[in-house]
């Protein structure tokens, strides 16, 4: 009897416990003050679709209890309210609520104080990283609870990412312990990372591969991507700057793939090897660039299901190329598909547990942090490989060239002697022809130089011609006017001294009514002036002859270029059509030190053809030819300005070559620009052009008012 009762009793007991347990299992009991207590599987969540319910109408509503060891939110845009019911046990009364997800935008912790007023520690990646309790990348807050004490604690949490929600309860200092290891962790994994970085930097700089600046760039990125999911960045890089710790788990990971890309394409030559694989890896950066693109434009959760997506596809890309590379015979490959293979199943695993196929666990939250460290590593042994195949490929290459080079110079040798031999030939044949050739430069000079003067000289015909023409056309009467003076004084001295004189003075005053004796006075007159203004005309003519040669000046002078310019607009007037108005604007100008003959040959080579254009001129009822002079900081400038047929760029630009002219057989040899530009070289000028075909040209010379002595 007593057996059965025993026996009833303790059925009857399991069956309270089993009972009591299932009511108890909602409430978190608080009871060893050493451990932690993972309270993930035990919250309770609402999901609050209008993101606008407080917390008093909040309290009332209908919890749903997770059951999975980690909440999955997923990405969203409601609010969640997670409510966790503590009892404490413990002889403690202090005690740290941790929740372990750096990445949570907003996050506010309810709990009741003394006069059971709900108070209320808001935190997350919205607010400055100072606002924190706890100077760590985990949201830590303070749960006073007394023993015996029975408390219900609200979480309110929003985010942009995908919100899991690994929660542990703890005294302070197993907490703060937890995350000191979990600190020392991180930073081996933050020195592996910097070494490499550093290690394939000094690599770079050393031998200017471009795939160690590849690498470089996609395991920094790594690195920033990695401290950004585990809080640091914000903690440490942009503390004050919440925006860029909201965008960077977004931006950086897409960045990581991009880098990926153009790291393997360069490590493995995939453009030599396969360019179908090549432009693969191309267009799978596209989508990277679209996840981007879809969380500036806020679609938070198709940018991150684009991003884990296109991952998973890289991910299988990235696994099967090096593997095609590696049959083709480029070695390095095999180092760069175990390096990748370790790391990539990483990734797939940190994708499988976002999208809760793997569960959320240290092992799933941390493999692509332990696959990249290891990953890096081996990737540097597959960049030392290929250093040392490539030193192996220059040995080979460096024996074949030296064996080249020796073959090279056995056949240098015995062509030397034959080119010897031809150089003398040649040289012999070069001074030859060189000699002709400064023989037939010295008479083409001479032809343009007689050119010159027989334009010069027409033009003094013509100029002269006329005077004298006019002096010879009044001679002629001149001399028939002083004949009939002649004869009156004659008659006046036949005249006899009587009475009959009166008669006689009688007829000659006739006499001089019928020749005209005042008009003979006035014509002799109006004839001498012609024949003095002739006169004077012929003697500006020989100065601005004189003055144009300047035979008389064989060294340097300070002279006035005016005059100069004058001087060839005077010998050049026959030239000028009656259509073409010649305007003439010489300014005050300091003196210049030349050789006034070479200027003056300047300058009637640069009129002539300024002339010549406008007369070419089809259909031109008026042309202009505007000479101009003026000074300006220490420099004289003449500026010649024509409407005339102008230059293309391609006459300009061979416009003061040797023997280059536009003008027809026999009326030009094409040296006149060129000694143009070699006397204005010589003078230490310049000379400037500017034409439009069909509209004109306007050629400046640019003199300096002192310049050296020393001319050729």
């Amino acid at each position: 009897m007593n057996s059965n009762y025993t026996k009833y009793y303790v059925l009857l007991t399991l069956i309270l416990i089993v009972i009591s347990s299932s009511f108890a299992s909602d409430t978190i009991i608080l009871r060893n003050s050493t451990r932690l207590i993972d309270v993930s599987s035990s919250i309770h969540i609402y999901e609050d679709a209008t993101a606008e319910l407080p917390l008093e109408l909040i309290i009332d509503k209908q919890f749903i209890r997770t059951n999975k060891k980690v909440a999955n939110l997923g990405i969203s845009k409601s609010v969640f309210w997670v409510k966790i019911p503590i009892k404490n046990m413990s002889n403690q009364n202090h005690f740290l609520i941790n929740l372990s997800v750096p990445t949570i935008d907003f996050i506010e912790f309810y709990y009741l104080d003394k006069n059971n007023k709900y108070l209320v520690n808001e935190m997350g990646e919205h607010l400055p990283f100072n606002n924190r309790i706890y100077d760590d990348p985990d949201y830590i807050f303070d749960l006073i609870i007394s023993p015996g004490e029975s408390k219900v604690v609200y979480f309110k949490i929003a985010s942009k990412e995908g919100i899991q929600l690994p929660i542990k309860i703890g005294t302070e200092g197993t907490i703060l312990g937890q995350i000191k290891n979990k600190g020392i962790l991180s930073g081996i994994y933050f020195g592996i990372m910097l070494v490499i970085i550093f290690y394939n930097l000094f690599i770079y700089f050393s031998i200017k591969d471009n795939s160690y600046l590849y690498y470089v760039s996609y395991v920094l990125l790594i690195l920033l991507t990695q401290t950004s999911l585990q809080g640091y960045t914000f903690q440490f890089l942009w503390p004050n700057s919440p925006v860029l710790a909201q965008t960077s788990l977004f931006t950086l990971p897409s960045l990581v793939g991009i880098s990926a890309m153009l790291f393997m394409n360069s490590f493995l030559h995939l453009k030599y090897f396969s360019k179908t694989l090549h432009f693969i890896g191309l267009g799978l950066i596209l989508p990277y660039l679209l996840s981007i693109v879809l969380f500036l434009l806020n679609y938070f959760k198709a940018s991150q299901v684009s991003m884990e997506i296109n991952a998973m596809i890289v991910s299988v890309y990235m696994l099967v190329t090096p593997i095609i590379i590696l049959r083709r015979g480029f070695k390095p490959a095999k180092f760069f598909l175990l390096a990748w293979s370790v790391f990539l199943i990483g990734v797939c695993i940190y994708v499988l547990k976002d999208l809760e196929i793997l569960p959320f666990n240290n092992f799933t939250r941390y493999t692509m942090q332990i696959g990249s460290a290891i990953e890096t590593v081996l990737l540097s042994f597959a960049l030392a490989d290929r250093i040392n195949i490539l030193k192996k490929e220059k040995e080979m290459s460096q024996a074949l060239t030296l064996e080249a080079l020796k073959e090279n110079e056995k056949l240098i040798t015995e062509q030397n002697i034959q080119l010897e031999k031809n150089v003398e030939e040649r040289t012999l044949e070069l001074k030859k022809t060189l000699s002709s050739l400064k023989d037939t430069q010295a008479q083409l000079v001479s032809a343009e130089k007689m050119a010159s003067l027989g334009q010069l000289t027409a033009g003094i015909a013509h100029e002269i011609n006329n005077p004298i023409n006019f002096v010879s056309a009044n001679i002629k009467p001149l001399k028939m006017d002083i004949d009939d003076v002649l004869e009156l004084v004659k008659k006046y001295e036949t005249i006899p001294k009587n009475d009959t004189t009166i008669n006689e003075l009688k007829k000659i005053d006739e006499f001089k009514q019928k020749i005209d004796f005042e008009y003979i006075k006035k014509e002799m007159q109006l004839l001498l002036n012609g024949i003095d203004d002739g006169a004077r005309r012929t003697a500006e003519i020989v100065y601005g002859l004189k003055n144009f040669s300047r035979l008389d000046e064989t060294e340097i002078k300070e002279v006035n270029i005016n005059e100069g310019i004058q001087s060839t607009l005077l010998l050049l007037n026959s030239s000028v059509q009656n259509h073409t108005e010649v305007i003439v604007n010489l300014g005050e100008i300091p003196l210049i030190e030349c050789l006034p003959g070479k200027l003056n040959q300047v300058f009637m080579n640069l009129l002539s053809n300024a002339i010549f254009a406008i007369n070419s001129k089809k259909n031109n009822s008026g042309g202009k030819l505007i000479i101009s002079s003026y000074s300006s900081n220490s420099q004289v400038f003449v500026l010649i300005e024509d409407t005339g047929i102008g230059m293309t760029e391609e006459v300009k630009n061979k416009l003061f070559e040797p023997f280059f002219t536009t003008k027809g057989v026999g009326e030009g040899t094409g040296l006149g620009m060129s000694i143009v530009f070699k006397i204005i070289e010589s003078h230490g000028a310049k000379i400037e052009v500017e034409s439009e075909h069909g509209v004109g040209t306007k050629i400046l010379v640019i003199l300096n008012a002192k310049i050296a002595a020393n001319r050729s």
